[in-house]
């Protein structure tokens, strides 16, 4: 078996899975813990830049189902993000904020 047949596919879905995680921490989380995870979103929340893997997932699912007291609109914005989103992606952006 030509290594490079089994090796491509995994690189391509790394590459993929890294990229799915950027555009979805684009698209819901850097408007407001900005670009970079340098922010405190609304002025109140962790800054999430550089976060342990499982301290992102717990805490997300915390303010989700109101576990851990946040904002409204945090409570809100972390359900929505935990119901579009499967355990993978969710591990996946954590990943990706734990790199930023």
């Amino acid at each position: 078996m030509n290594l490079g047949k089994v090796m491509i596919p995994v690189l391509m879905t790394g590459l993929l899975m890294a990229g799915s995680a950027e555009s979805i921490y684009n698209k819901k989380c850097a408007s407001c813990h900005g670009k970079h995870g340098e922010k405190k979103a609304l002025g109140h929340s962790n800054i999430i830049k550089g976060m342990p893997v499982d301290k992102f997932i717990t805490l997300t699912h915390a303010f989700a189902t109101g576990e851990k007291k946040a904002m409204p609109i945090a409570k809100t914005v972390k359900k929505k993000f935990i119901n579009k989103y499967d355990d993978k992606q969710i591990k996946a952006v954590a990943e990706y904020v734990n790199k930023l």
